[in-house]
């Protein structure tokens, strides 16, 4: 039994990323299993992508190569992966694309950034991949702050985030400018450079927090003269706000396939209305 997102989960398969169960007697929310997955697509459904159907209350992925994912009412996962596939791989894509349909089947607004805690307030950063997040995220863990979730944050509509997946996924040369030993880290799938770290080496926030603070990270530019490219800046502007936001929603396809997108772009409005929203440069390198 594993719990994330307020949510506890059993499973077949084991999810080293996600913390235990506080209490082992309650029933669990949701099922992950094994077992076998159509490679037809949902009968009935609809093709939103190559790889992706979508039916009332099902969500259909193929991951090729890797594994089939069936994701049911919000309530179940079944997972049935390739022939010889190490389950390494089989679980970046069930603890990615497949959590989040089922999060977004709770009707929870998802973003794709990394979310920290200090003194009971969240803040989430937010970014393109390889923007910098997780790096951002490790180095404020260093300065006290406490992780509250990786790659997928659920904001509740009362708006706090969720405590989520308690990992961080660092690169390479991010872990050695860290001074860890890239060596020492599992990698998050065979055959990459990018390693996680978790259990014991994260520090992690375990109660939903509110969300008090919203960053876009951007990396500077070597050319520009301007002061303000260095500096924390506040997007007054509600309209560049809100397709900020609508840019760093976790998945908008899915979003859009489940039928949910009015009342996700509702969310992510009172979002923006309640929430300030700041540029965050980092330095390249």
């Amino acid at each position: 039994l594993y719990h994330a997102y307020g949510l506890t989960f059993a499973s077949e398969i084991e999810l080293p990323e996600l913390a235990l169960a506080p209490d082992a007697s309650q029933p669990p929310q949701v099922q992950i299993s094994l077992g076998a997955v159509s490679p037809q697509g949902l009968e009935g459904g609809r093709q939103i992508s190559p790889f992706i159907w979508v039916s009332d209350g099902q969500f259909w992925l193929e991951v090729p190569d890797i594994a089939r994912f069936l994701v049911r009412d919000g309530a179940q996962i079944v997972v049935q992966p390739a022939p010889s596939i190490d389950m390494a791989s089989v679980r970046v894509f069930l603890l990615g694309s497949g959590l989040g349909a089922l999060l977004f089947q709770r009707g929870l607004l998802v973003l794709h950034g990394n979310a920290l805690e200090k003194n009971g307030q969240a803040i989430v950063c937010m970014g393109h991949s390889g923007a910098g997040k997780s790096t951002l995220a490790y180095a404020l863990m260093q300065q006290g702050w406490r992780l509250l979730a990786d790659d997928l944050v659920a904001i509740t509509p009362q708006g706090s985030v969720l405590p989520g997946i308690p990992r961080i996924k660092l690169w390479h040369d991010a872990a050695k400018a860290f001074g860890l030993d890239p060596d020492a880290l599992p990698p998050i799938r065979q055959g990459m450079q990018k390693y996680l770290l978790m259990g014991e080496a994260i520090e992690r926030a375990v109660r939903p927090c509110p969300l008090r603070a919203l960053y876009l990270i951007r990396q500077q530019r070597h050319d520009s003269n301007d002061p303000d490219d260095s500096r924390i800046t506040r997007i007054s502007s509600q309209r560049q706000a809100a397709l900020c936001l609508r840019n760093q929603a976790f998945r908008p396809r899915f979003v859009r396939g489940l039928g949910q997108e009015g009342a996700n772009f509702m969310a992510l409005a009172r979002l923006q209305q309640e929430v300030p929203l700041a540029t965050l440069p980092t330095p390249r390198g």
